[in-house]
């Protein structure tokens, strides 16, 4: 209960009656006024004691109310039994006062803080000053209603060497890649801290850069997820995740290679300096791709893999040359010139030709500023070589008759592994079907001349 207010010298007569609030009237002579002594609605101790009715009183305690009155609320004792009185209307006075009880509860309390003082350690300021502690000292801490002694071994304590120094083990809360639990005066976002269940990690900056899985795995760089892999390192920006000193090569394959996460690629680089990209290596040791000491990009093996795949195509291809395509005789079997009915849609198909942008360029650039190539519709060659009778005619759900090299059509499943979603697309080997072209165009020139 809070301290109540106290004034000296605050007496007022009242003539109302009740067991509600009372009004105060005036100030008796030689007394103040409630009003402009006491703060409203600060709690105070009051006595009233009947002038015209002397039989009724009430001590309690009580506050003054906004309009002045005077609000009984806690009564210690009155005529009434220790109830609220009903005065009866009539003269009557009251007095800011000070209960008896009051006095009592003051004594009590002393008593209280005294016994409790006298189970206190005893304060002093005679003792030597040192900043560090030794492993058998003492501390004095209270238990219970006694005191124990603990040995300083037992806490964290700065020792001889300057160092902080712990006997037992640390139990620290988990902490945050942002607030580790263990971390630097100077650095208060690198350190230790639990990402998780049986998940150490390591913050540097304030962000996770590794962390140790309870299978024994070892992630590192920005590496947050759960892996099968013992050891995954991760780049979270451009620039070089894992490396290794050239004096640690052994003869043949150094050993040392880089993964996919739960795949079966790995890079490798051998003693003689090639750098090799191996699928199931451990396996098969499938060479897939290879840059030999030349500085040359060769594929796994000879005229099997693709650069690029339909649904993920290379944009442009910078070259000081042209591509050499494989020519010779010994490879070919030979099938002659051209039949009427190609000389007739090629006839047709360069009359096809002609310029178009693409649509991908028309939303980026605008149509002013997309680029304007020439060429041929895909499809639109497919209907002529099926009008001369020459393949199948396009069906809706039917693979396309691409009996002919420059006619290709990809079609392809998603892929989740790779992102592609599903679709198809139609394309042209211009090299060939420029050739075609010609050797139609030469055809009927020698028709003409041999007309003439």
């Amino acid at each position: 209960m809070p301290t109540p207010f106290f004034a000296d010298l605050v007496r007022e007569l009242c003539q109302e009656g009740g067991t509600g609030p009372l009004t105060p009237s005036g100030a008796v002579p030689g007394h103040r006024r409630f009003a402009g002594t006491v703060p409203a609605n600060t709690p105070f101790h009051y006595a009233v004691a009947g002038v015209a009715h002397s039989e009724e009183w009430e001590v309690g305690t009580g506050r003054l109310d906004p309009a002045g009155r005077i609000v009984r609320e806690t009564i210690f004792a009155s005529s009434s039994g220790g109830a609220a009185v009903d005065f009866a209307v009539g003269l009557k006075t009251i007095a800011l006062t000070v209960a008896a009880g009051w006095f009592a509860a003051q004594e009590g309390a002393a008593a209280t803080i005294e016994d409790r003082l006298a189970g206190k350690q005893p304060l002093s300021t005679t003792h030597e000053v040192v900043g560090a502690g030794d492993a058998g000292d003492l501390v004095t801490v209270r238990r219970g209603a006694g005191w124990v002694n603990l040995p300083m071994d037992t806490l964290g304590f700065r020792g001889a060497s300057g160092r902080y120094d712990l006997t037992g083990p640390l139990g620290a809360l988990p902490g945050t890649a942002a607030a580790p639990s263990i971390s630097f005066a100077a650095d208060r976002g690198s350190g230790l801290f639990l990402a998780g269940p049986g998940l150490p990690a390591i913050a540097a900056g304030g962000v996770e850069r590794a962390r140790l899985t309870a299978s024994g795995a070892l992630l590192l760089g920005a590496a947050t997820n759960i892996s099968s892999e013992r050891l995954l390192i991760a780049a979270d920006q451009p620039g070089t995740s894992f490396s290794l000193a050239s004096n640690m090569h052994a003869s043949g394959f150094a050993g040392y290679s880089m993964r996919t996460v739960g795949g079966s690629w790995a890079m490798r680089v051998a003693a003689n300096g090639t750098l090799r990209w191996d699928q199931d290596f451990l396996g098969s040791g499938v060479l897939r791709l290879l840059i030999d000491t030349g500085g040359n990009v060769r594929p796994g093996t000879d005229n099997s893999q693709s650069v690029g795949a339909a649904p993920a195509r290379w944009s442009v291809i910078y070259a000081g040359t042209g591509t050499i395509n494989t020519s010779d005789a010994r490879e070919k079997s030979w099938g002659g010139a051209l039949t009427a009915a190609e000389q007739a849609a090629a006839r047709r198909i360069a009359l096809e030709l002609g310029f178009y942008q693409w649509n991908h360029a028309i939303a980026a650039k605008g149509p002013g500023g997309a680029r304007r190539h020439f060429g041929a519709r895909a499809q639109q060659i497919w209907a002529i070589m099926a009008d001369e009778g020459l393949i199948d005619p396009l069906i809706e759900g039917v693979t396309p008759d691409s009996r002919y090299a420059f006619l290709c059509h990809d079609a392809w499943a998603a892929d989740e592994t790779n992102g592609d979603a599903a679709g198809n697309r139609f394309g042209i080997r211009t090299d060939q079907l420029a050739l075609f072209l010609i050797a139609a165009q030469d055809a009927r020139l020698a028709a003409l001349e041999a007309a003439a």
